[in-house]
């Protein structure tokens, strides 16, 4: 989201809109409140004509918003700055966050959506499934399943 443009977030619904990003997929993501929140702070401290939601300070090569290159330095000096001793990376945090979504029982097809993979195994191959997680679909699967039975009388 480096190259995001404020024109992209609608802060009424709390969306993004993100085109042709990874994988070439379109889609609308939401924020959390707190993030929402957060992006109205930072666009009240920008100046009025900032196009991009992280500009970058210096131009380069006619980009004014941060490059891949400069996001991996700022989240390596912070990292440093935090005492971290691990080597992350901006996808580490996509990586991150589908895990965590799965380990919270989301259902892997909404998973793949909010990462913006054609594909259901793009996030098989990086986000491991957890025996919970795994056990949770099933048993919810289960749940439905004798539900239904139920339902209609046999």
């Amino acid at each position: 989201m480096r190259s995001l443009p404020w024109t992209a977030i609608d802060f009424a619904p709390g969306t993004v809109r993100l085109d042709d990003r990874k994988g070439h997929v379109d889609r609308v993501v939401s924020l959390s409140p707190d993030v929402a929140t957060a992006l109205r702070q930072w666009q009240g401290l920008q100046a009025a004509a900032a196009q991009y939601v992280f500009p970058s300070r210096v131009p380069c090569r006619g980009k004014t918003s941060l490059t891949a290159r400069h996001m991996r330095n700022r989240m390596a000096c912070y990292l440093q700055l935090a005492g971290s001793a691990g080597t992350y990376s901006p996808p580490s945090l996509r990586h991150t966050f589908a895990t965590q979504r799965l380990k919270a029982g989301a259902a892997l097809e909404v998973v793949k959506a909010l990462l913006g993979h054609r594909s259901i195994q793009a996030p098989l191959r990086s986000t491991p499934l957890y025996d919970r997680t795994k056990r949770a679909q099933y048993d919810q699967a289960m749940a439905e399943g004798e539900k239904r039975h139920r339902l209609q009388g046999r």
